[in-house]
């Protein structure tokens, strides 16, 4: 079926699940603001707060990951492939989930300081999100924006890229300068985690390029 004719088809209740992943892709990146504002504070209190507030966030995600299950399994007619509509559905749901267990992970060590590079890598999950909002505000036409999502999730991947040359980096940059054993477990530990967020980002933009190619 040609892309243009994509979302043209059918009901109307076809593109009612767009709003939902957009909330979703929404939700996480409110959540990841609150990370980057977190690493940015030295006072307990505050990030104790931050790190309730993304859990909210968490929270929110979950209750629409229900609701978007309700809505998928009342439909007659969906706009592409169940599989890939409830693959993404859980792909965006687990980038949120990785956002919340690295600001856990963060408050759980408390470690002296957080060093630039992991400041840099939450950066970098902050700029996935974003991408993510644009990238869902775009999906409910894909015949007609389908390049347009290409390209933006082509930055998921180079974000992905980048991340893993700071983790090696920084990796490396522990063991050879970081004196004190147990801060390094610590912040090795911490750069795992929000690597691994990293990677749930660029799942989400893998599963939205798999259904571009199924549906054109």
């Amino acid at each position: 079926m040609a892309l243009n004719n994509l979302f043209t088809r059918g009901s109307s209740r076809e593109k009612h699940f767009f709003p939902t992943y957009l909330k979703q892709a929404e939700t996480a990146q409110v959540a990841a603001k609150y990370l980057k504002e977190l690493v940015k504070s030295d006072d307990p209190e505050e990030r104790k707060l931050l790190t309730r507030m993304i859990k909210k966030q968490e929270s929110t995600g979950d209750e629409l990951l229900r609701e978007f299950y309700v809505e998928l399994n009342e439909a007659f007619v969906t706009p592409f492939d169940r599989e890939d509509m409830n693959a993404l559905a859980m792909d965006l749901d687990k980038f949120l989930d990785f956002i919340n267990h690295s600001a856990k992970t963060i408050l759980m060590y408390n470690p002296k300081k957080i060093d630039k590079q992991i400041k840099e890598i939450i950066d970098n999950i902050h700029e996935d999100a974003t991408l993510m909002m644009q990238i869902f505000g775009l999906l409910d036409d894909l015949g007609k924006n389908h390049q347009q999502i290409n390209d933006l999730c082509q930055k998921v991947t180079l974000i992905e890229h980048a991340v893993d040359d700071i983790y090696g980096d920084y990796i490396s940059y522990l063991f050879s300068n970081e004196q004190d054993e147990i801060e390094l477990l610590k912040l090795k530990e911490i750069a795992q985690v929000i690597e691994d967020t990293t990677d749930r980002a660029k799942d989400v933009t893998t599963t939205v390029k798999s259904i571009i190619i199924k549906e054109s």
